[in-house]
């Protein structure tokens, strides 16, 4: 029988999806080399429990993974992945802490996370105040644009009520004005002083 075409798309689209979803490949499956795995993970910082994920997919394929392979290449890879550089790394990607270093491996991953984490709160102050900046200056280009089609508008309007709402408008505008320009110099200095924060840890 020949599927719709949206039949046969709707059919692919399942395919891979349940291809993405899967953690594991049938042939990795098959071949069984748990250990080797094991030590991928582990210098991925990725936590052990993930051989939970392995055992639903290879039991699909009537395979039972060996856990204590696994656990021992995990193990092994740990000890590549739980330093300071790659603690520093995790902190500075926003990311919560990886539990996954445990024991004597931990002391220098949490030192190089919180180092790290340090740089990446000091570094989002910076952006956000940057772009706060960012916004009341075109407030500010906004503002004054408008000022300056109003002026050219009065100074050609002969109807006393349109005139005398434009001004009314104008000075609401000088009003926004001076409030933007006020916030604009307040945020500067907080900029410059979180620079001045960040600087010392961006190294």
């Amino acid at each position: 029988m020949k599927l719709h075409p949206l039949a046969s798309l709707s059919v692919i689209s399942l395919m891979l999806l349940l291809t993405a979803c899967s953690s594991i490949s049938k042939n990795e499956c098959l071949l069984g080399d748990w250990y080797s795995l094991g030590v991928n993970d582990g210098k991925a910082g990725t936590l052990a429990t993930k051989f939970r994920d392995y055992q639903k997919d290879c039991a699909e394929h009537g395979v039972k993974p060996d856990f204590k392979a696994y656990q021992q290449g995990h193990s092994q890879g740990l000890v590549f992945y739980c330093d300071f550089p790659h603690g520093e790394a995790h902190g500075r990607s926003g990311a919560q802490y990886n539990t996954a270093c445990t024991g004597k491996l931990e002391a220098d991953f949490r030192r190089g996370y919180q180092q790290g984490q340090r740089w990446h709160q000091a570094k989002s102050a910076v952006d956000q105040l940057a772009a706060a900046i960012s916004n009341i200056e075109l407030r500010i280009d906004q503002s004054r644009d408008e000022i300056y089609r109003n002026n050219q508008h009065i100074a050609a309007e002969n109807d006393p009520n349109r005139r005398a709402a434009l001004l009314y408008r104008t000075d609401r505008l000088r009003d926004d004005l001076e409030r933007y320009n006020a916030e604009l110099g307040r945020l500067q200095v907080q900029l410059y002083q979180a620079q001045q924060a960040f600087a010392p840890l961006n190294r």
